[in-house]
């Protein structure tokens, strides 16, 4: 088990690395289900280079795993819950803004 304060260190590595709006829309996306890198960037039409960069990051922490299939590789969430809580923190964020802005 692992103590409080390398809890926290886990988790402001896990909220740094989510916090590029790339990795968010990655996150939404892979919550669907499983996808290939071919697809991933036709949807988000994002430079193939950039893209690969923002899926070893999240892969790396532990957001999305792996698997191959043939020539593909498929990425998919480690944890399905979380674009519930990536969703839940994003209209949070629209609820302090719109307090804000009264």
């Amino acid at each position: 088990m692992i103590s409080e304060t390398e809890f926290l260190e886990l988790y402001v590595m896990f909220c740094k690395t989510i916090s590029k709006p790339a990795r968010l829309r990655i996150i939404h996306l892979i919550g669907n289900g499983k996808m290939n890198v071919s697809t991933i960037q036709k949807e988000l039409d994002i430079p193939l280079s950039n893209l690969s960069n923002h899926l070893n990051d999240l892969y790396r922490v532990g957001i999305l795993s792996k698997e191959k299939q043939g020539n593909f590789v498929f990425y998919y969430l480690t944890d399905p819950e979380l674009v519930a809580g990536v969703t839940k923190m994003q209209q949070i964020v629209k609820n302090i803004n719109q307090k804000k802005t009264l």
